[in-house]
């Protein structure tokens, strides 16, 4: 196991070092640098679990973006706009995505209990500054991770499988890096069908070496072909763990795709009856029963994010989480015979095709995910 990967070289661990020295030698240089706190690496890479992919010659690269978070003592909208100028600058030059997020570090102890968080607090890696920063942060209990959290993450995976099923309902032939994309969003969907399998029963970890050994030794009653879904759960961390494109560079896409929604449709189902001791039958029951699908957010904040998100027609449920419109919605987009009227009204939209209920979609989902 090396120090970014489970399965990475020397000489890939050397990249990275070398890739965040650079990051944190520019997020320094900076001229907001006095109320910089810490540079903070999260993600796969700040576990040790990064992915490096199989590159010309067998040459190992860094696959994962990079996701840092930037520990500061100001939030100054031109802070922020000069850390999107740097994610710009040093993405072209690395070569991947690079994210920088602001956070202000009076507010660190006050953090809400979310998977991003917990795992931000347990699973990371401080690239310079103050190394103990994040022990700001609560602390989350590890058998306490709110099960909506679960809900959350399948949703924001839903999100890349609405994206595959938007491309290929167009009929241009689909890109190599497109391909290649669409087959990372696929292994992300198995991954948190397992993720979410272990969060239910109590038995969530950090760290993929852990929970492929847990998944196939926790309940999964109910689940139609369970196997399948502990099969693909381990393919899909294979491929996290070593990213070679050449062994499934001829697979049918559509087909794929397909069988992955049907998981998804599946999976989805079985963890909200579970989450929610409910009975429901088929996803469109399930959108039926909104907004009874959980409690999120204070009610005073909500009233504020559907007042300033839908105006006053969302007063009926305005104590509602906005969220909850995107859980019961995004299941019905992404399923073939689904009611418009019905995602229309979930969604609070106007829109009079399915190709503008996708854009409703996104404009929330990037809000609230």
């Amino acid at each position: 196991m090396g120090k970014y990967s489970v399965r990475g070289s020397p000489a890939f661990d050397e990249r990275i070092d070398s890739d965040m020295k650079r990051i944190a030698d520019a997020v320094y240089a900076s001229s907001f640098s006095r109320h910089w706190k810490a540079l903070v690496l999260l993600g796969g890479y700040g576990r040790g679990e990064g992915s490096p992919m199989i590159g010309p010659e067998g040459k190992e690269l860094p696959f994962n973006d990079y996701d840092l978070i930037v520990i500061t003592t100001s939030l100054d909208p031109l802070l922020k706009q000069a850390l999107k100028k740097l994610e710009k600058e040093l993405s072209g030059e690395l070569g991947l995505p690079v994210d920088l997020y602001p956070y202000l570090n009076t507010k660190l102890p006050k953090c809400e209990f979310s998977l991003l968080n917990y795992e931000m607090k347990y699973g990371h890696r401080v690239i310079r500054g103050n190394k103990k920063v994040l022990d700001a942060l609560p602390a989350y209990p590890h058998d306490g991770i709110p099960l909506s959290e679960g809900t959350r993450l399948l949703m924001n995976r839903g999100k890349l499988l609405l994206d595959i099923k938007c491309r290929l309902a167009r009929p241009e032939t689909l890109t190599r890096e497109e391909r290649q994309r669409f087959m990372k969003f696929m292994f992300k969907a198995d991954l948190a069908f397992g993720d979410c399998a272990l969060l239910l029963r109590g038995a969530y970890d950090l760290s993929y070496v852990v929970k492929r050994h847990r998944l196939p030794e926790i309940d999964l009653s109910g689940l139609d072909d369970s196997r399948a879904f502990v099969s693909a759960y381990s393919r899909a961390i294979d491929f996290k763990e070593r990213v070679d494109f050449q062994p499934i560079e001829n697979n049918n896409i559509h087909m794929q795709f397909a069988e992955t929604v049907k998981r998804y449709e599946q999976f989805f189902l079985w963890y909200e009856r579970r989450r929610l001791n409910r009975k429901f039958q088929t996803l469109e029951k399930y959108a039926h029963s909104f907004p009874n699908l959980g409690k999120e957010g204070s009610p005073l904040k909500n009233a504020t994010h559907n007042l300033r998100t839908f105006g006053t027609d969302a007063i009926p449920h305005c104590f509602t989480h906005p969220r909850l419109r995107l859980y019961a919605a995004l299941p019905l987009l992404l399923i073939k015979q689904a009611d418009r009227e019905e995602i229309r009204w979930l969604l609070h939209s106007s829109a009079s095709s399915f190709e503008e209920l996708y854009k409703s979609f996104y404009a929330l989902q990037q809000r609230f995910s």
